[in-house]
């Protein structure tokens, strides 16, 4: 009895003396720049909401690759051409709101710790210009430069339902 009281009380002396992992200041650095890239990305998205896309591309860099959402966009476009395609969705949706934004930290696929890149979890509103009110669910990766532009974006959303949704003929 008196060797495993001894044994207990070494156990619990053992894990009592064991400190957490503290973070380190390259954790706090990282954490920084997520939340300096997290206010791009919602500038983006207002940019984006009020069809400013002179603003929108303030923010983003000029060697941009952007991975789209649609079935056969998954070739990766630049800057301009992501540009287009959005002021293609301008044109057929109004009254776009960013509803009840969710932005966490992006993770090395190898450490799993913060990297500075943002991750979206956003539910828009638009409404078509058939009048259809639409509700729609988006997930996005950004990355960016030591500036705070975004260089890489990946989206994944239902971007042919949208435009169904805003251009079909109402029965």
């Amino acid at each position: 009895m008196k060797k495993t009281i001894l044994v207990m009380a070494t156990a619990i002396s053992l894990f009592a003396c064991t400190t957490p992992q503290a973070t380190t200041s390259t954790d706090d650095a990282t954490m920084a720049t997520f939340k300096e890239n997290a206010k791009v990305t919602t500038a983006v998205f207002e940019a984006f909401a009020n069809k400013d896309l002179k603003t929108w591309a303030s923010y983003v860099s000029d060697t941009l690759k952007a991975h789209g959402a649609g079935y056969g966009l998954e070739a990766t476009v630049g800057k301009e051409e992501l540009m287009q395609r959005l002021a293609g969705l301008h044109s057929i949706v109004n009254n776009i709101k960013a509803n009840d934004i969710q932005l966490y930290p992006g993770l090395d696929s190898v450490t799993y710790k913060p990297n500075g890149d943002v991750r979206a979890y956003v539910r828009w509103t638009d409404d078509g210009i058939n009048g259809a009110k639409i509700d729609h669910k988006y997930y996005g990766v950004f990355k960016f430069n030591k500036d705070h532009k975004m260089t890489e974006t990946d989206e994944f959303f239902d971007i042919s339902g949208v435009i169904k949704a805003a251009t079909e003929t109402k029965k």
